[in-house]
């Protein structure tokens, strides 16, 4: 009996399994059948009738099925007359069992796939019952004919067929209720495991307390699992962040936020709350049910993605963007009258930091700078770093130069002490440029290219000082920019030449070597000063190549001299302290030098005293790596910078040079002629020959030739000499006397100003 009851097969295995749950054994079917007072006799007596009622019931089947497909709710479930057929089949083999007389564990089975079948395709226990109500009100007839009328015989044989189909209904009503119970624990063990924590409330106002909290609340609120129930709903908390729940409860409708709170051990906690009213079947509200969403990470992230967009993740200070929305408020407020002035700090020699000791002490620098600045600016100002060890300071309220002069003067006090990295002290300078609003510009660009020309003024004077913008900046700012782009260019176009400059034996005047002094040749602008491009190549990071190109091509002359016959016995190179600092710079030397075909012998490379003792460790490695493919080595410029004689004894050198600038005053210097005299004997002691640079006067030379100076070099002898110049001025003397090996060399330098830059570097 019912609807669609073949539609949806259950395995054998699967009825049994719905047996065990619900717990129908024999003895439970025993149990059931004693309280119906379902007997043997009752069997006996639909077994005696059995043929009669099956012959009758086909009668009725039809007006049963017309009667369920009356209602809409059972007319969906039967739409065609396909399916009629097949149920009244089944209703057929059902009726059969029903007046068998076999009501054991085989029965009971069947009926449970039947009841389960009828829960699963929607048939709900109202209207299950309703056609049971009318199948016995059909079988009350059908019974009545088959005991031929009599009163007797009917009433204990209907009374049997009753017991069996409320044994029936009972076991459909039964698998109705195990379904219920099964969906509620699949959703209670779904709200159970759940990672969102789920609550329910009474509606019952002013707590609306719990009567229902999954662990993941308890978890995610930091309570013990069951503390919670009894509790008012934290959603009445007069919190702010709760407000718009308190509405919602109030208008009786869903309620969403997102609110912070503190932990148990006072750490930030961010919470989603989604809050719904249930309603009772008269659409009261009789419940609230929450669910509770820990969303502190996302929130984390989200505050990290902010930070990373208008911070810098080395500083903390604000990057470009931030500082770009500042500078843009800042002219706002200036348009109603509030000057400002902005502060360009560039770090001096920064990449010499980066190269000599890595990028680790780099950042560790740029954060204690970063740090010692933000310390002396006002809170109202803003210090940003823009890129690399370029900073800018928004300085708020300083129209005036002496204000605005103030900060400056504190960043280079806070700068001034070293800086610790790596166990290093190092010093930290600064270049600051400074452009007034509006004096200097009423715009963002104007302001920020005023104040970098005046930076780069600040360098052109010195550095680690202030320069404030003039529009005469602007325009040594517009020549710099167009030099730095030609120089890029400068290489690949063949405009950098080399010329020399002769030096000779103290003792005998005979060809000692010649220096390599680098030029470049601008087809606009002539020959460009060394002082104009040195510094340039240093600061956008090309000294390098120039240095590769300048010890390539001495290398090259080298060679076509010695082919040539002309008798120049060695070039020495100067290393920049970026080359002298690359791990592989050894191999990168004997390259060059392979591909001019020039033998090692010939070089002679040149360091900084500087340079090299800025890391006297290091520098002893990479000179002994030198001397190692036989190349000569000189300590350039000795004297200027900070050599300890402990640590001159540890560096393999060959050659000592003297300053020009313990030149320049001799002999009328006493200061001067004793620290020539120290440096030769000096030198002599550490078995070195001196080379003597800016001979300009017989006094100096005969001074220096009586002290025991090994070679002399100056425009008392020749100025810088094209290479078929040299050649004429050698060829003039009647060719070169060999000097000892000791004393032979030709240096690569940039002559500036009676001084010399390292051309190379």
């Amino acid at each position: 009996m019912g609807c669609h009851g073949e539609v949806v097969a259950l395995a054998p295995v699967e009825v049994d399994s719905i047996a065990a749950e619900m717990r129908i054994d024999a003895t439970e079917i025993a149990a059931r059948k004693a309280f119906l007072e379902l007997t043997e006799t009752d069997a006996n007596c639909l077994r005696a009738i059995r043929e009669q009622l099956a012959g009758a019931q086909h009668g009725f089947a039809d007006g049963f099925y017309a009667y369920l497909r009356q209602l809409p709710e059972l007319a969906a479930l039967l739409p065609d007359a396909a399916t009629v057929a097949r149920l009244k089949q089944a209703h057929g083999r059902y009726f059969d069992s029903l007046i068998e007389g076999e009501y054991g564990e085989d029965y009971v089975a069947e009926r449970l796939r039947v009841g389960m079948t009828h829960a699963r395709i929607g048939l709900t226990p109202k209207w299950y019952v309703g056609a049971f109500r009318k199948y016995l009100s059909d079988m009350l007839r059908a019974t009545w004919r088959a005991t031929g009328g009599e009163a007797e015989a009917f009433m204990p044989a209907f009374d049997a067929l009753l017991k069996v189909v409320m044994l029936d209904l009972g076991l459909t009503l039964d698998t109705y209720i195990h379904a219920d119970k099964r969906a509620i624990a699949l959703r209670d063990r779904a709200i159970e495991s759940s990672v969102n924590g789920v609550f329910i409330a009474t509606a019952a106002p002013p707590d609306y307390r719990l009567i229902y909290a999954n662990a993941a609340l308890s978890h995610i609120l930091g309570s013990a699992p069951g503390a919670m129930i009894g509790k008012p709903c934290l959603c009445t908390s007069a919190e702010d962040g709760f407000a718009v729940i308190r509405e919602a409860i109030a208008e009786g409708r869903n309620g969403y936020t997102t609110l912070s709170r503190l932990r148990a051990d006072r750490s930030r906690q961010w919470i989603e709350l989604f809050l719904a009213p249930v309603r009772s079947d008269t659409g009261s509200v009789s419940h609230y049910v929450g669910v509770l969403n820990d969303v502190t990470a996302r929130k984390d992230a989200e505050a990290q993605l902010a930070f990373l967009a208008h911070y810098d993740t080395l500083t903390g200070l604000p990057n470009r963007s931030l500082f770009d929305d500042r500078l843009a408020q800042a002219l706002a407020r200036a348009e109603r009258g509030e000057d400002f002035a902005l502060c360009f700090v560039d770090l001096d020699r920064f990449k010499l930091i980066n190269d000599s000791l890595g990028h680790g002490a780099g950042d560790a620098v740029l954060v204690e700078v970063a740090r010692r600045m933000a310390a002396v600016c006002r809170s109202a100002d803003t210090l940003a770093r823009l890129a690399g060890d370029e900073f800018v300071i928004l300085v708020e309220g300083a129209g005036s130069a002496e204000r605005a002069a103030a900060i400056a003067r504190r960043v280079l006090a806070a700068l001034a002490p070293p800086v610790v990295a790596q166990g290093r002290d190092i010093d930290v300078a600064a270049s600051l440029g400074i452009a007034l609003c509006p004096v200097d510009g009423a715009d963002a660009d104007t302001l920020l290219r005023n104040a970098d020309a005046a930076m780069y003024a600040a360098k052109a004077a010195g550095r680690n000082t202030v320069r404030f913008y003039d529009e005469a900046m602007n325009r040594r700012a517009s020549q710099r920019l167009a030099l730095e782009t030609d120089l890029r260019r400068a290489v690949a176009r063949d405009q950098l030449v080399l010329v020399y400059q002769p030096q000779l034996v103290a003792a005998d005047g005979s060809l000692a070597g010649v220096e390599a002094l680098l030029r470049w040749q601008h087809p606009e602008r002539g020959t460009v000063s060394p002082l104009d491009f040195i510094p340039i190549a240093e600061e956008v990071g090309i000294i390098a190549e120039l240095g590769e190109w300048a010890l390539g091509e001495a290398a090259r002359q080298m060679v076509d001299w010695r082919r040539r016959g002309i008798d120049v016995p060695r070039v020495a190179v100067n290393l920049s302290a970026r080359q002298f600092h690359d791990a592989d710079l050894a191999e990168r030397i004997e390259a060059i030098l392979a591909e001019a075909g020039a033998s090692a012998e010939w070089i002679e490379l040149e360091i900084t005293e500087t340079a090299a003792m800025a890391h006297p460790s290091d520098a002893a490695q990479a000179l002994e790596r030198l001397r190692d493919k036989g190349l000569q080595i000189a300590m350039d410029d000795f004297g200027t910078g900070h050599s300890s004689l402990a640590t001159l004894c540890k560096l393999p050198l060959n050659v000592l040079k003297l300053d020009r600038g313990f030149v320049h005053h001799l002999p009328d210097s006493d200061t001067d002629a004793a620290v020539a005299d120290a440096v030769v004997t000096l030198a002599c002691r550490l078995g070195l020959s001196v080379v003597a640079e800016g001979v300009e006067t017989e006094a100096q030379r005969q001074f220096l030739a009586d002290t025991g100076c090994d070679v002399l070099q100056g425009f008392l002898f020749a100025r810088p000499l094209s290479a078929a110049a040299l050649e004429a001025w050698l060829a003039a003397r009647g060719g070169s006397s060999s000097p000892s090996p000791a004393l032979g060399c030709a240096s690569v330098k940039v002559e500036q100003h009676g001084q010399k830059i390292s051309a190379p570097s």
